[in-house]
């Protein structure tokens, strides 16, 4: 019992931290041969009744379960491969976390090749990139200021040094 807790908690310092979309938070890790995960919104509020589907790394669908009162569901699995955990809490709110088959039971029956694992790492990878494209850093903008602002004390440099060349007496 205090090894499983122990393994939660390290599963939620090392692994990439709480799935975050449309003010949500998800998270869920694997226990034999079941999932286990708690959805709730930013302001602590369970996630009720939110469908979580599985999909395996082809995305074809695998398993479904329903957060309860307290936001928490188990889903039973099937198949020892990654799974794609998709919520839908309605009203626009749903995030997505992985459950790598790695923390899945040995026991369970293979789902596709290993070079579907591959494929699926390199397809989380290019998702995750775009997704990092697309955002906006702070140092983008702070950057973007910077240019500008150089730009300008270049600028008012060549105009101060215009204004103060003297005029030849004529």
């Amino acid at each position: 019992m205090v090894r499983c807790g122990l393994s939660v908690l390290l599963a939620v310092v090392l692994l990439p931290g709480l799935a975050r979309a449309h003010g949500m938070r998800f998270f869920a890790h694997a226990h034999d041969d079941a999932i286990h995960g708690e959805a709730s919104f930013l302001d602590g509020t369970p996630a009720k009744h939110a469908k979580v589907i599985a999909y395996d790394s082809a995305g074809e669908k695998i398993g479904e379960a329903t957060t309860d009162e307290g936001g928490e569901f188990t889903l039973k699995t099937q198949f020892c491969c990654d799974h794609r955990l998709v919520i839908d809490a309605g009203g626009g709110h749903g995030t997505e976390f992985t459950v790598p088959a790695s923390q899945l039971s040995a026991n369970l029956p293979k789902r596709g090749s290993p070079l579907d694992s591959v494929r699926n790492e390199i397809v989380e990878l290019r998702r995750q990139l775009n997704q990092y494209e697309q955002t906006t850093r702070l140092r983008d903008v702070l950057g973007g200021i910077g240019y500008i602002l150089g730009i300008a004390g270049v600028a008012f440099y060549f105009l101060s040094r215009r204004r103060k060349q003297p005029t030849p007496p004529g």
